[in-house]
């Protein structure tokens, strides 16, 4: 390389680097200059943000100061006032009244030390020490804007404490002078500093502080602060270098108005600053870095443009060695560098098929003749090869540009540099079209023999069929049996058999003939490990290296077969008994001998409990312990099943055993059941039917086992046997059911209301509700007959929400009447409370219609109470805390826990009517009802007789201390519109309701 041309990189590198030195130099100074500026611009907004803060600080305190003094003295001139009033009315006891008045007053003003009247000389005409230095006051000789106006003293102390004299003269010559503690100012400039960042001053005409939020022990002290001119607040320009306690501060003042007073407002020029030196010191850094950096840069520029001449010399020496390889080899050789242009020798033209000549083409343009196929992966290596340096080699096609053949070569190729430090790649070119094509030839049907053996993920083996051995296997049966491929081909396929399922392998093979068509069979295979496994084998004859033999492929179906038999056994049974289920059962039962064949179905009643009590895993424990008690009896007398949820079912086939059968069957029933910690007894309900085996019947007749065990759990018989009437019944229901079900979203119910009357007060007490279901032919269908079937139905939920709705409807409609204090009381069931949220549903009504407390009565029996006795009591309070009063229906029925009785939180007990219906002439009836009046009193709640009929029933109940009564002789449920008009009758009832009963007979 000549020496001018190896010098150039130098002076490159030389001006590269003075031109990034330079240009790094130049943003220093903007760098700089922008930071200082900065710099300033802040410092100077600081400052005027402080002065901004200090002049709205010092005019809200002499705001607040002017106040302050304005209000004492208004209240100063209406005790002048009051002085004045008293003098005229009583001169000669003036000083006493005077006294006690200002006493007063100073007792309520505790920041008034203390308040007198005095003459002009300051001598006290009331009791005090007086105001001497009162005429000599400097503020006396200022004019005042009003002649009344309040002036004030210089700072006194008395007693340990700073007082600031106040003084308001009267029409007659005297004074009202009193005393402000400068505590209370001392507060008022420490509550406007409340960050403790400014200091702010009050001070007096004769310079000394009245205030200062250093502390009170600077009251007292003189004011060293220039003493303003002017009422709004000024900067003070000469007290900029104010060094109050050695700090120099920026000062506001300014007068108070109308008062000798004045305010200095400071803020210390260091708190001020101190961001903008933390700036400052961050805007150094910064420029610091900033240079460190530059000086990084430089050297960095300098290395890599060394680092570059010294890359480019070495390839160019590169280049100059592959020229020379190439005029030496004159073979098929080619050279290609980086700018894409590839360069070759004639015979590679004419292996291209190129026009004589042509011995160059771009990168692009060599692609061109390149087979479509090859071109990404040729691309792929040529440009790995330039990435890593690494040699070349790589077989392609080409298409010939003569002819379009196809021909195959073998490039070779590695990367050179030449004496200028160029690199290039270059290397030689082989025709290889006869290799290729025979080697393809060969991996492709070694690829065929692969892909249909060896790579099959199916197990594959062949094996001699005189023999027995296996000839070959696959990685697949490798993998599958756990033997390796030398233990394979030293075996038989005996061995890969369980030992009792040998023989009938040897007679399947001794069966097969050759060409016959195998069948798919399922057959149990042994691995390595003893496992077993369930496999499908496809089969076939072939012969293998000149001998007959077999070609076997092994479908491993374990899992299946295991899926489809656990498949069949759920469809099957029941997961949580491990019995029949319905369906199987009563194919079970139809698959046995034909005759005569007892169904018994038992319903059961507990577990629900025994699951909300001690979790879901003890309930399906006891369940499973059932059903292994009624298997054990299906095993013994017929066949047993599970058929829904607490339902099972016992075939007892032949008949002739189902005595001993229903006897065993209630021995298992009545067992206790061993829990964790306590025995379970479940009750139980027995259903029959009979049937005849080998008629397909055995659905309904389950059906109807099931139906009979519904009937003696309603009607609470231990064993019923199946009638056609049943069903007919059942059906009857199912359609009022639905009837139901369509009169509620129709809104077909209407709600009746029976006046309830207080016998203390002879007056209306409140309404009940009745629920009425009025027919398209007239009349009404009784409650009786369909309130029983919505709580079986759990169609007692939505209508009893619907009751609880018009109810409180009802109410506000008797407040608009005039009856605004007369309570609605609605029955609850025991399933609104086991199957709904009862004090959800309420508290959304009273909400909803904002009934006040007590407007609401809920009427229960001792059914809901003792069912779920704590659920009960939770709600019962939830519902007392809401506002609602609480009763219990038909009391004296039930079987209600007296020490449960006291805890629930009940308003009224209601005695039932079949007590009330006799009272006045049987003596048990009388001593019932005369109990229960006790026993509801001395618990404190009020007493409702039910079902009062007559005169001599009433005048029992009233005599014995009953508080309401409710009945047919006191009102029949009626519409409310018809309900109100009565109300409005019995205001007119002067001697109660005699004239609404009949005549006992």
């Amino acid at each position: 390389m000549p020496p001018d041309e190896r010098s150039r990189p130098a002076s490159r590198r030389t001006q590269s680097a003075a031109a990034v030195l330079g240009f790094g130099l130049a943003l220093a100074v903007v760098l700089a200059a922008t930071l200082f500026a900065g710099a300033a611009a802040d410092r100077a907004n600081r400052l005027e943000a402080a002065e901004r803060q200090n002049l709205a600080l010092a005019a809200g305190a002499e705001r607040l100061v002017w106040l302050q003094l304005r209000n004492l003295e208004r209240a100063m001139r209406g005790i002048s006032n009051d002085v004045q009033g008293v003098a005229v009315a009583a001169p000669e006891h003036l000083p006493q009244l005077i006294t006690e008045f200002f006493a007063g007053v100073s007792q309520r003003q505790q920041e008034l030390e203390s308040l007198e009247l005095t003459d002009a000389q300051g001598r006290p005409i009331s009791s005090g020490r007086g105001e001497p230095d009162l005429p000599n006051w400097p503020d006396l000789r200022t004019p005042q804007p009003h002649p009344q106006s309040m002036f004030v003293g210089p700072l006194a102390q008395h007693r340990g404490q700073w007082l600031l004299p106040l003084a308001l003269p009267m029409d007659d010559g005297r004074w009202i002078v009193a005393r402000l503690r400068t505590t209370e100012l001392q507060k008022l400039v420490m509550h406007l500093d409340a960050d403790r960042i400014h200091l702010i001053q009050l001070a007096g005409a004769d310079g000394r502080l009245v205030a200062d939020t250093r502390g009170e022990q600077y009251v007292g002290q003189p004011d060293d602060a220039v003493v303003p001119t002017r009422i709004e607040p000024t900067l003070m320009e000469e007290d900029d270098d104010d060094q109050r306690d050695g700090v120099s501060r920026m000062t506001v003042s300014g007068l108070v108005p109308d008062y000798p007073l004045h305010v200095d407002v400071a803020i210390a020029r260091g708190y001020i600053l101190a961001p903008w030196w933390r700036l400052v010191a961050a805007g150094i850094a910064l420029y610091l870095l900033y240079l460190v950096g530059l000086v990084y840069v430089v050297r960095v520029v300098r290395r890599n443009a060394r680092a570059n001449a010294q890359m480019v010399e070495r390839l160019t020496e590169a280049a100059d060695n592959l020229r020379r390889a190439q005029q030496l080899g004159r073979t098929g050789t080619w050279i290609a560098d980086r700018n894409g242009t590839i360069c070759w020798s004639e015979p590679v033209s004419d292996l291209l098929g190129l026009p004589e000549g042509q011995s160059a083409a771009t990168i692009g343009e060599f692609y061109a003749i390149v087979h479509p196929d090859d071109r990404e992966r040729l691309s792929q290596h040529f440009n790995e090869a330039w990435r890593t340096g690494a040699p070349y080699s790589l077989d392609y096609r080409i298409v010939r540009g003569d002819d379009a053949r196809v021909r195959w070569i073998s490039a070779r190729g590695a990367a050179t540099r030449d004496d200028d430090g160029t690199v290039e790649m270059a290397g030689t070119v082989v025709d290889v079209t006869d290799r290729i094509e025979a080697q393809l030839a060969l991996e492709e049907a070694e690829r065929q023999f692969r892909l249909l053996f060896e790579r099959n993920p199916l197990p594959f083996w062949v094996f001699d069929v005189r023999t027995l051995r296996f000839l070959e296997v696959n990685q697949a049966a490798i993998d599958q049996y756990g033997y390796s491929r030398e233990e394979f081909l030293a075996m038989t396929i005996y061995d890969i058999r369980p030992e009792e399922h040998r023989e009938e392998v040897a007679n399947d093979l001794a069966n097969h003939q050759p060409g016959d068509r195998d069948e798919i069979r399922l057959w149990v295979h042994r691995r390595k490990n003893g496992r077993l496994l369930e496999v499908r084998i496809h089969a076939t004859d072939i012969d293998f290296r000149g001998n007959p033999a077999r070609l076997v492929l092994a479908e491993d179906v374990t899992d299946r077969m295991a899926q489809q038999r656990e498949l069949a056994y759920r469809a099957s049974h029941d997961m949580t008994s491990g019995l029949l289920n319905a369906d199987a059962l009563a194919q079970r039962i139809d698959a046995l001998p034909p005759g005569p064949c007892r169904i018994a179905c038992v319903q059961l009643r507990g577990l629900e409990l025994i699951e909300d009590s001690l979790g879901r895993e003890a309930g399906h424990d006891t369940l499973r312990v059932i059903a292994t008690r009624i298997a054990r009896l299906g095993e013994r007398f017929g066949v047993a099943g599970h058929v829904r949820g607490e339902e099972f079912a016992l075939a007892v086939h032949p008949v002739e055993a189902w005595g001993e059968a229903l006897e065993c069957l209630q021995q298992e029933l009545a067992r206790p059941i061993p829990g964790e910690d306590t025995l379970h007894r479940l009750e139980s309900w027995i259903g029959v039917s009979d049937m005849r085996t080998g008629d397909d019947e055995a659905v309904q007749a389950i059906s109807n086992a099931g139906l009979a065990a519904h009937v003696a759990r309603t009607e609470h018989r231990p064993i019923v046997v199946f009638e056609p009437g049943m069903a007919r019944h059942a059906s009857d229901r199912l359609r009022l059911a639905g009837r139901i079900h369509r009169a509620i979203d129709a809104g077909e119910f209407e709600l009746h209301f029976q006046i309830l009357w207080d016998v203390a007060y002879s007056r209306p007490a409140g309404l009940e509700t009745l629920i009425r279901w009025p027919q398209r032919g007239g009349g009404y269908l009784p409650p009786s007959e369909f309130i029983g079937l919505c709580e079986d139905t759990g169609l007692i939920v939505p209508l009893g929400r619907w009751a609880l709705r018009e109810a409180a409807a009802a109410h506000r409609l008797l407040e608009r009447a005039g009856f605004p204090g007369l309570p609605v009381a609605v029955n609850v069931s025991l399933m609104q409370f086991l199957d709904g949220d009862i004090a959800h549903d309420i508290e959304s009504v009273l909400r909803e219609y904002e009934l006040p407390r007590g407007a609401l009565h809920i009427e229960l029996t001792e059914s809901v109470l003792m069912t779920r006795p704590e659920q009960a009591l939770e709600t019962l309070r939830r519902l007392q805390s809401a506002g609602v009063c609480l009763s219990l229906d038909d009391f004296g029925t039930g079987f209600s826990s007296m020490s449960y009785l006291k805890q629930l939180p009940l308003d009224a007990i209601k005695i039932d009517q079949s007590f009330v219906r006799d009272v006045h002439r049987d003596e048990r009836s009388a001593s019932i009802c005369q109990a229960l009046l006790a026993l509801g009193h001395g618990l404190g709640l009020e007493v409702v007789g039910e079902g009062v009929e007559t005169r001599a029933q009433y005048e029992w109940l009233a005599m014995h201390g009953c508080n309401q009564v409710q009945g047919f002789g006191i009102h029949r449920p009626a519409p409310l519109a018809q309900a109100i008009e009565t109300l409005r009758e019995m205001r007119e009832w002067v001697d109660g309701p005699w004239q609404a009963f009949a005549t006992e007979g």
